[in-house]
């Protein structure tokens, strides 16, 4: 099931919940997890009823790339056979996917191939490109950031675009180099990332033009984030392409349940200082814990 709140479908329950996996805390302390898994090809695009519709997130997709076009979309020049070897696999896909809607389906001809893939699924876009020996932020179309600027991106590595990031490449740098490393055509792989956001959008970019933040919500007014990303590397040109699949939900559905609600609440009450800076929660970590707690 899913709902409406200001233009914007949520669903009622989260498909995931992340929070809960073993590995999330460890002797105390949140620790950033690279927890990926080999993905079933059949399940690369994450269709469902919030992707569809007048407010589903490919309306929405639409809607901000016609209005907000470089904020959530940048490309490198010469980035072109990459968007076209992953635009032509993604029409291939849906059409044996999902062949009843899908099955006149293609590419725009008018838009740069990154643009027209896109526009077809509820995903965001992110490719990493080989230049000068290195695996770099070739472009993306991330209509859902949430409060990060797409355009300072472009060229920067895995671990230049993590910088920001308070404590994940201390954690995680070697594991991810690690991954990229290994991860070929034949063995794609997915993971999980969350976040505890205050608006209930999707469109959350660093530069301002998203959704007015509330002044002071209470933990109750809360939403809960969850991204599927799923990590899939292309034959012809050697490229990597992350989707970016985001299901958002009120946090009083994750409170409703009291296992996860203790477990969304430890892994908040285990992050440091900058962890809880980065991810916006000043200020709810207490209030989260007591509320979960009984206290």
């Amino acid at each position: 099931m899913t709902r409406t709140i200001g233009g914007v479908s949520l669903v009622d329950q989260l498909p995931y919940a992340p929070w809960t996996e073993r590995g999330s805390v460890v002797d105390g302390e949140f620790r950033w997890r690279l927890g990926v898994r080999p993905l079933d090809l059949r399940d690369w695009i994450e269709m469902g009823p919030d992707a569809e519709g007048p407010d589903g997130w490919i309306a929405q997709k639409a809607r901000l790339l016609d209005d907000h076009r470089p904020t959530v979309f940048q490309v490198l020049d010469d980035i072109e056979p990459e968007c076209r070897e992953i635009g032509d696999e993604l029409v291939e896909h849906l059409k044996h996917r999902w062949p009843e809607p899908f099955v006149d389906v293609s590419l725009d001809a008018n838009l740069h191939p990154l643009e027209a893939a896109s526009r077809l699924v509820p995903e965001d876009l992110v490719v990493m490109a080989e230049r000068d020996d290195r695996l770099v932020f070739g472009g993306g179309s991330v209509c859902f950031p949430n409060r990060w600027d797409l355009r300072s991106k472009l060229g920067l590595t895995l671990a230049e675009v993590h910088e920001p990031v308070a404590q994940l490449n201390d954690q995680l740098e070697p594991a991810v180099d690690r991954f990229l490393d290994r991860l070929t055509p034949e063995r794609p792989f997915w993971r999980l990332g969350w976040g505890i956001i205050d608006v209930a959008d999707g469109y959350t970019p660093a530069d301002g033009t998203g959704a007015d933040r509330p002044a002071d919500p209470s933990v109750g007014e809360l939403f809960v984030r969850v991204e599927r990303e799923t990590l899939r590397r292309f034959p012809e040109t050697n490229c990597v392409l992350f989707t970016i699949r985001t299901y958002i939900a009120p946090i009083a559905t994750v409170l409703a349940d009291a296992d996860s609600a203790v477990a969304l609440a430890d892994a908040v009450a285990a992050m440091s200082p900058g962890i809880v800076e980065y991810k916006a929660l000043v200020g709810h970590v207490r209030p989260l814990v007591d509320l979960t707690h009984g206290a």
